[in-house]
Formats: C-alpha cells, structure tokens, sequence
C-alpha cells in the first residue's frame, strides 16, 4: 500500500490497537469492519475505489453520508451506527496526535455528534417467566438447554462471555463461581448457587463431550456456539412457550434479555444498584441505572432481600495483493 490513508488505517489497527492498546481481537475485528464498511460507502456511493482512497477525500461531511448511509441502504440501528462512529472518531483521534498537519480536518470529524438513541423498553423475563421455562426444559428433560439457561440467568454473561466460557473458568467448590471474561480483556468472576453446581456437575457427567478447545457448550456441529446460534435456542424455546402460556412471554427476547432479567430481579429484590454494577462489570453506574425500574410491590415486600435463587430441582494473499479492502477483510474473521 502507497497512499496515506491506507498506512494510517493499517497502523491503526495492528500496532496501536493491539501493541499500545491491548485491545481484544474482537474489538479490532470491530474496527475493521467500520472500515470496510466506509470503503464500500466511497466505492459505491463516492466512486472511488479503496485504492484511491486519500485521507483528504474523507471530510466530515463524507462520514455524515457514511453513517447516513449505515441507517438506511445497511438498515442498522441507531447504536450500531453510533458504535460505528465511535471506531472512526477513535481511528481519526490517533490521526490527529501522529499527522500534525491533518490536526484541523480530524476535529471536524471528531465534532460529529451521536445520534440521539430513543428511549426503548428493556426486555426480561418476570420470575415467573424463568420458573415456567426451567419447568418446561426440565419436563422435555433437555439437560444441556437447561443448564445454558440457568447459567445465562445465574452468571448475567453477556453473550460473548457465555459461548466463551471454559472448563477452567469454573470453580465448583463450597464457594463456587464462574470466571467470566469480558470486554476489554476485562475479567470477572461471578458466584453462582450450589443448585446451579450440582446441575453442571450432573450436565458434565452425563452429556457433556469436549472437542478439544474444552468449551463448557458445545453446539451440535461440534464448534463454539456462535451468537446467531444461542439467541435461535432463545427464540425456539420462547416461541414454544408463549404457544403453551399466551399470556406469558410477550417481550422481544434475546439472550442478553437473560442479563437484563437477572439485573432487575437483583435491583427489584434490594439489591442495591451499585452491587448490580459490580455483579455485571459496569464501568460506571450510569449504563446499571437502566434496570432501575422497580417493581414497587415487590419492594414493599421484600425491599432488603437479595435475588432468590431458582430451584431447578436437578431434574434434570493472492500474494502481493495489498489492496486496503482485502486486507481489512481478512482482518474482520
């Protein structure tokens, strides 16, 4: 690659993220996936192909377009198009502190503000709603789903964490937890109930099988389970309750529906929101504040107990060809 724009990108990606930032190999995935998408934006809509990409071509009204775009020709949400500008206003960042001369046309792009997110309903399940989903797993006696569920709901993982869990990550003594391993190369370890141990002991001892990376879920290909795979489960196991109990089962679910759930059960049983956002490793207090949304009843009854715990009965290179397209691409895997 020759042009400027390619080299800082590059750069950007490989030695800052990952040698100075210590950035995951999914976040950097990330990145590059904002990037190509910005590519095939110049390609298709700009007509400049990603070789001929300079820095100067990209001008804040360039990536107003762009993230115009996002919206409506890629039909993303509002987040994922403020997440996408947050990779480029983070890309533009290191631009303006390397490349002195780009250092006004970078904080006209970083004076791009956030599209306002409207307000929108959390989805969780009510404690009812998770004791009729145990008690219809336990009844078809599907162990494995059982334990995913219960362990999804125990732990408050989010996705990532749950398909990333490992045999060693778990502690199944008297002071039993799981290790969970977060954004950012960010760790956590959750304690979990002696009710949840004796189901996962019972799941290792009678189905669970190891393809060698010693997963604690495997999907029936064998392999990690993927997101798309877990919230299929999520949606095949809902759609058959609400067909069984239509007055249950209502929201719009999906497996992070299990972290909201198990906040609001915390927050709505006493538990006091700043524990909340230790038990799910918020930064800050502010992203917990969402699941204060109490169940006033439930709080005149039982304002200073923590979560009950459910019983789950234990039923149960074209070489040389460097162009910043291919390159991104291969990056994205």
């Amino acid at each position: 690659m020759t042009n400027r724009f390619s080299k800082l990108v590059q750069e950007f990606l490989t030695s800052y993220l990952i040698g100075e930032c210590n950035y995951s190999m999914n976040t950097k995935s990330s990145y590059s996936t904002t990037f190509y998408l910005l590519l095939e934006f110049m390609n298709k809509e700009k007509n400049i192909k990603p070789n001929k990409i300079e820095i100067e071509s990209i001008s804040k009204e360039v990536i107003i377009q762009f993230l115009d775009w996002l919206e409506t020709d890629r039909a993303v949400s509002i987040q994922t198009r403020n997440q996408r500008l947050a990779c480029i206003k983070s890309f533009y960042k290191y631009v303006q502190t390397n490349e002195p001369d780009l250092f006004e046309s970078c904080s006209q792009i970083l004076s791009i503000k956030n599209k306002k997110v409207p307000n929108k309903i959390i989805s969780y399940f009510t404690e009812n709603e998770i004791k009729i989903m145990i008690n219809y797993l336990n009844t078809i006696k599907d162990l494995k789903k059982i334990t995913m569920i219960c362990v999804l709901y125990e732990t408050g993982a989010r996705v990532t964490e749950f398909i990333n869990i490992k045999l060693s990550d778990l502690n199944l003594s008297d002071d039993a937890s799981i290790t969970l391993h977060g954004k950012g190369n960010k760790t956590r370890i959750v304690p979990i109930s002696q009710e949840l141990v004796k189901l996962i002991n019972k799941y290792l001892k009678e189905v669970y099988i190891s393809y060698g990376d010693d997963y604690l879920f495997y999907s029936n290909y064998k392999k990690k389970y993927s997101r798309y795979s877990i919230n299929k489960i999520i949606n095949q196991i809902v759609l058959k309750l609400n067909s069984i109990y239509p007055e249950y089962f209502k929201g719009n679910y999906h497996p992070h529906s299990f972290r909201h759930t198990k906040a609001t059960h915390l927050y709505n049983n006493g538990t006091p929101l700043l524990y909340v956002k230790e038990f799910l490793g918020h930064s800050t207090i502010t992203s917990t504040e969402i699941y204060a949304t109490p169940d006033t009843k439930k709080q005149r009854e039982q304002i200073l107990k923590n979560s009950e715990t459910i019983n789950t009965k234990n039923k149960y290179s074209n070489t040389k060809k460097d162009t910043l397209d291919n390159w991104l691409k291969n990056n994205m895997k």
